[in-house]
């Protein structure tokens, strides 16, 4: 598999980030994949049905898999450029990922092989205490005006707190 992407282009164009760690409990990964769509959300990135369902089973299938058959906590790491989002998952596991070839009757088994089909590519690399598995997905892209709104406040609110952003969605009217 291939390393965590980095375009020709990531220098020269801003990308927001969300970090945050789980426990390790099966009771967070939906609250965590609830809260993934809320950031892309408020990113200004419009979200269909489509692709909001898409984002919440590539990041269910991510964190469920790092919380079951991983180890230790969980870090969920988001990067977003204009047109893709990366969901990088990592736990204290140094095992590879293993895709299945579940039977017609299983009721699990099939989780990399969704992050696959709906996955622009994805992908896992070790780490010195564990593993990342990351899935890119592609996004609509946002007119250049709500993009410039929505970097303006995270930088902002960057430099007031000096401790990062705080994202609030943004009022859209219809022209």
């Amino acid at each position: 598999m291939e390393p965590l992407p980095t375009p020709p282009e990531a220098s020269a164009m801003p990308t927001l980030v969300l970090r945050f760690a789980l426990a390790g409990a099966e009771d967070e990964v939906s609250p965590a994949r609830h809260k993934i769509v809320d950031c892309v959300r408020a990113w200004g990135v419009a979200l269909g049905d489509d692709a909001a369902d898409t984002i919440r089973l590539v990041a269910s299938e991510l964190i469920s898999n790092a919380v079951i058959h991983g180890a230790g906590p969980v870090t969920v790491v988001l990067h977003h450029r204009p047109g893709r989002l990366v969901i990088a998952v990592s736990d204290r596991d140094q095992q590879a990922p293993v895709a299945s070839c579940a039977p017609d009757s299983a009721e699990c088994g099939r989780g990399l092989a969704l992050v696959d089909y709906f996955a622009v590519r994805s992908g896992w690399e070790p780490l010195a205490h564990g593993k990342r598995v990351w899935a890119e997905i592609e996004l609509p892209k946002p007119p250049p005006a709500i993009r410039a709104a929505v970097l303006r406040r995270f930088f902002a609110a960057r430099l007031r707190r000096g401790t990062g952003p705080v994202l609030q969605p943004l009022a859209r009217t219809a022209a």
